[in-house]
């Protein structure tokens, strides 16, 4: 095995094809075999390896790359095409796969919004309704499964729009009702989410922070990190997006009375830090550039660029 490894690697594309031939001969004339290539946020894209059993519609995304990444290491061809169908084999097929009516009607109540970044989403973009927001976009999506497992939801394609005959604005109108109470926001100090002190939550019917956010102990070696806030939703993912949940940033400010600086620290969460700590703002750019380029994936950044939050004008724009 040694020896084949080293005259005769596969190149990558070699690799998913030979791949997909085996897997197909291994799985018979019940099952059709299929390879896409799936664009992720930020341009990824990944080849996925679907395995659909004859009268089916639902199977699992099988990425490639990690697999050709085992098989560079040295793993053989035929381990792997094991590992896919095993991985296939104890796949659950979801229930709603079972029953989901992908109709307008059917969705109005699951269509919510996440935020990307604009210049790094071109391509994507262009085949989904989107409205450009600063350096960003608002792309739109229906949830199909939230739980403790994870969210599972399907983004909305311009054919979508066209079968159902609508356009952005009036998607933009019902998941600005439903992000929101979908995912609920969740603000916590960095000294919570460091140590495990005071968390404050908002959800769509509130924004009554407690009187504690205006307590919180500092000292000179808690300062830095008591003076930043963490703005994510309560399930943890994408939860950037909800620096747009309508008077979220209005009431925090408010509480705490002063400007706000939001750092995009991924699409997941983002960093509130009060003007009035004068912090500058040059600085918190540099931080946030630096967060990019060591501490995320690339389909987890969301912008180089640092925003202001005014209470005056009750708008964010770019710094």
């Amino acid at each position: 095995m040694h020896q084949y490894v080293e005259e005769r690697m596969l190149d990558y594309a070699s690799f998913v094809s030979v791949i997909k031939d085996y897997v197909e001969e291994r799985t018979g004339g019940e099952y059709e075999v299929r390879v896409f290539r799936v664009v992720k946020n930020n341009s990824l894209e990944l080849d996925s390896l679907i395995i659909l059993k004859e009268g089916t519609s639902s199977a699992p995304n099988i990425y490639l790359l990690p697999y050709y990444e085992a098989y560079l290491e040295g793993t053989q061809i035929e381990e792997i095409s094991d590992r896919i169908i095993s991985l296939y084999e104890s796949w659950p097929v979801p229930p709603e796969s079972k029953s989901l009516t992908f109709t307008l009607e059917a969705m109005k109540s699951q269509i919510f919004f996440r935020l990307v970044n604009f210049e790094k989403n071109m391509k994507l973009l262009h085949d989904i309704p989107h409205i450009r927001w600063l350096d960003l976009a608002v792309t739109f999506h229906c949830l199909v499964k939230s739980d403790i497992e994870g969210i599972k939801s399907i983004r909305i394609t311009n054919s979508h729009m066209e079968q159902w005959g609508i356009e952005a604005d009036y998607l933009k109108e019902l998941a600005g009702t439903n992000t929101s109470s979908l995912f609920p926001a969740s603000i916590k100090t960095m000294g919570e989410v460091l140590f495990g002190c005071c968390q404050i939550q908002d959800d769509a019917d509130s924004h009554d922070y407690p009187q504690d956010i205006c307590n919180i102990p500092i000292n000179k070696d808690m300062k830095e990190q008591a003076s930043m806030y963490v703005l994510t939703n309560q399930q943890g993912i994408n939860g950037a997006t909800c620096i747009l949940y309508e008077g979220i940033l209005a009431s925090f400010s408010d509480r705490i009375g002063s400007d706000l600086y939001i750092l995009p620290s991924s699409i997941h969460e983002a960093l509130l830090i009060p003007v009035k700590w004068n912090i500058r703002a040059c600085d918190l750019a540099a931080m946030v550039r630096e967060i990019n380029n060591t501490q995320l994936a690339d389909e987890e950044v969301l912008s180089d660029n640092v925003y202001l939050y005014s209470r005056k004008d009750k708008s964010i724009s770019i710094i």
